[in-house]
């Protein structure tokens, strides 16, 4: 594999996470600065709808053009919708406020295509034993790309105003389009396959997803990516409120999750990715997800008491590497299960999934801590997380997985 390749999906990855800061992290805190109510607010989570239904449209990913035509062309609209946005000040939009949000959700829609594609490219290029190193640029690319788009973003926009600031993160777009420019697009069997999948009209296309779910194991599978981050996406947001009744400060919270989490997780992922070089893709799984629910019990601690700034940090600094490592694992075992005519389409029906079930378990972990309180919810997080090992095991038994992918 060449550092060509992993600097190129890189690149794609971290252009989808910068549309996606903005409407993840940085938009409603640009909205209540300008006065926008809470429920209104609240209301934009609604925008994030296209990555949960994109499994819906990834068929036509796979079937028509081919990688580097799909690249360009969506990099290029969100550039496009990016400048959009710039070309007016962010009051003036916050006025115009049902149009800001359409030319958001287009962007949305936009990114999540544009995550079709590369997952598809990526599983086509990458062998199985670089997949976890793959995944490791995949986190580590988007991450970034959702800091330069959330923190980057009002940092900048604080010194420079809105226009300036948004306007030179959509440039940075041609930071992408340009390598695209010079991908490669051989034509192996291989990819000749993966690029034309073979359906006709609506029944054709039923089957296709149909095909993916009847294979041996899958319900089990399935099973496995709706538990695997329940737990943890049940009790993430309520790291902050815990440690705000704790009687830290701002400040403190927002060097401890923020700067020290975020390293954490980019430092997770890429040892995540570098241990599955040495280690099975089955091994990794379980492995990881132990050390997630362990992460997710150091919490307990600070319900139990425990103040010392120091010991917190490094309680969120082992969950949130802990999550780096489980996340490069379930997605490496999602390409694993993609097969050779549909990639795009296999790991976009299984990210799906893990969107709808845990955007629920986000939405509830407030209401369950306000019934039984902050040790019942990272109790039962720990617990559903080392619950999802049961099903994976019995999807490697039931399937005879071992390490590389199965296809038709």
């Amino acid at each position: 594999m060449s550092g060509r390749l992993l600097a190129l999906l890189a690149l794609l990855y971290f252009a989808q996470g910068l549309p996606s800061g903005l409407i993840a992290k940085a938009l409603p805190a640009l909205l209540r600065d300008q006065g926008v109510s809470l429920s209104l607010i609240g209301f934009t989570s609604a925008l994030a709808l296209p990555w949960a239904l994109k499994f819906l449209w990834a068929p036509l990913i796979d079937r028509f053009g081919t990688r580097k035509q799909w690249l360009l062309a969506l990099n290029g609209l969100s550039m496009a919708l990016m400048l959009v946005v710039a070309a007016q000040d962010f009051d003036v939009w916050v006025a115009r406020l049902p149009w800001l949000l359409a030319v958001l959700f287009c962007a949305n829609v936009v990114s999540a295509t544009q995550d079709i594609a590369t997952d598809g490219y990526a599983i086509t290029q990458l062998r199985p034993e670089w997949r976890g190193l793959g995944n490791s640029i995949q986190v580590v690319g988007y991450k970034l790309g959702m800091v330069m788009g959330s923190a980057g973003l009002l940092w900048l926009v604080s010194r420079y105003g809105w226009q300036a600031s948004y306007g030179s993160l959509a440039c940075m777009m041609l930071l992408v389009i340009v390598p695209v420019l010079f991908m490669d697009d051989a034509r192996t069997p291989i990819q000749q396959s993966a690029t034309h999948t073979e359906w006709h009209g609506l029944r054709g296309y039923a089957w296709l997803f149909r095909g993916f779910v009847a294979r041996p194991g899958l319900g089990w599978w399935l099973a496995t990516i709706a538990l695997y981050k329940f737990g943890d996406s049940l009790a993430s947001r309520m790291t902050g409120p815990l440690l705000t009744d704790s009687g830290f400060s701002l400040a403190q919270i927002g060097v401890i999750t923020g700067v020290a989490g975020a390293t954490a997780g980019v430092f997770g992922a890429f040892v995540g990715g570098t241990t599955l070089l040495r280690i099975g893709h089955r091994e990794a799984l379980l492995a990881f997800g132990v050390l997630q629910a362990l992460g997710l019990a150091g919490y307990l601690l600070v319900v139990g008491g425990v103040r010392d700034l120091y010991a917190i940090g490094a309680i969120v600094y082992f969950e949130q590497f802990a999550d780096g490592l489980s996340t490069v694992a379930l997605f490496t075992l999602m390409m694993d299960r993609c097969r050779v005519h549909a990639p795009g389409t296999d790991y976009s029906l299984q990210a799906s999934l893990m969107v709808m079930v845990t955007g629920v378990a986000a939405m509830i972990g407030g209401l369950f801590t306000d019934r039984f309180g902050y040790g019942a919810v990272f109790a039962t997080a720990a617990l559903l997380t080392l619950l999802a090992l049961v099903p994976a095991m019995l999807f490697f038994h039931d399937s005879g997985y071992r390490r590389r992918p199965t296809t038709p």
